[in-house]
């Protein structure tokens, strides 16, 4: 075996063992790997979307079957306190009704469908269908996710609020928008507020990952993945990466000014 064979086989071994020395929690949960990131929009996507299926499946039964309570098996998420605060009886009134349709719209468009197609799958195969080793920005892609779960987890503890969740539909339209959950005093604590500041988040995370999608299907195809050899998903995510950042700019802003009103 040739010297250069011997330092590259020995430089791969050092390779592999630094690889495998990762801990678990840089590994798995704060890791900068473009499958495990992907892995983690995935997995976290749809257990988002299995609570908004959960929160439609009530608004369907109080449909079906309107002034009867809620079975058992539909309503054991709900503390005792809760159901006592906003089901009367056991029965969907009509301000909780507004409230998991505004939540159950917004749970599963920004917080299940677009991260589970262009989080999930995106960050997963893209790198891989271009030649590329990773995202361009690794660090960027992980704190893409984390901003992500982070306002998911700020829409969703809206629920707990004194005010309940937001209650004005996900397209949040002004002027109904702006005076909801008036009466609360401080309005931080307010789920409309929580909502604001969640979608906030969300759009912030999209805009981190157009920007990392961008980059890498310009900058870091492999030699000879011309345009037009690119594949179709890969064409897609950049479309879609273009229009993300061209439309959430002012969405966001507006968010903004709407907290700014509150």
């Amino acid at each position: 075996m040739s010297s250069h064979a011997t330092t590259h086989a020995g430089t791969d071994a050092h390779h592999d063992d630094h690889h495998h020395d990762q801990k678990f929690i840089w590994k798995y949960v704060f890791s900068s790997d473009h499958k495990m990131i992907g892995l983690q929009y995935g997995i976290t996507a749809m257990l988002f979307l299995a609570f908004g299926f959960y929160l439609m499946m009530v608004m369907r039964w109080s449909i079906a079957y309107p002034h009867q309570p809620l079975p058992e098996w539909m309503s054991w998420i709900f503390t005792d306190g809760w159901k006592a605060r906003w089901l009367q009886d056991g029965k969907v009134t009509g301000e909780t009704y507004n409230m998991f349709g505004a939540m159950h719209g917004t749970i599963m468009v920004f917080l299940g469908i677009v991260p589970l197609g262009f989080g999930a799958f995106g960050n997963y195969v893209t790198p891989l269908q271009i030649g590329a080793p990773d995202m361009a920005f690794p660090r960027l892609n992980m704190a893409s996710y984390w901003v992500y779960l982070l306002g998911g987890l700020i829409m969703c503890a809206s629920f707990f609020m004194e005010s309940g969740p937001a209650k004005s539909g996900w397209t949040n339209y002004s002027p109904l928008a702006g005076f909801a959950d008036g009466q609360v005093v401080n309005q931080w604590l307010a789920g409309q507020t929580q909502w604001l500041i969640g979608l906030v988040c969300l759009i912030t995370s999209s805009l981190l990952g157009s920007v990392n999608f961008i980059t890498t299907i310009i900058n870091l195809r492999a030699r000879g993945m011309t345009w037009m050899r690119m594949p179709f998903l890969v064409w897609s995510m950049l479309v879609t990466a273009f229009l993300l950042l061209l439309a959430f700019p002012p969405l966001e802003a507006a968010g903004i000014m709407q907290l700014m009103d509150r």
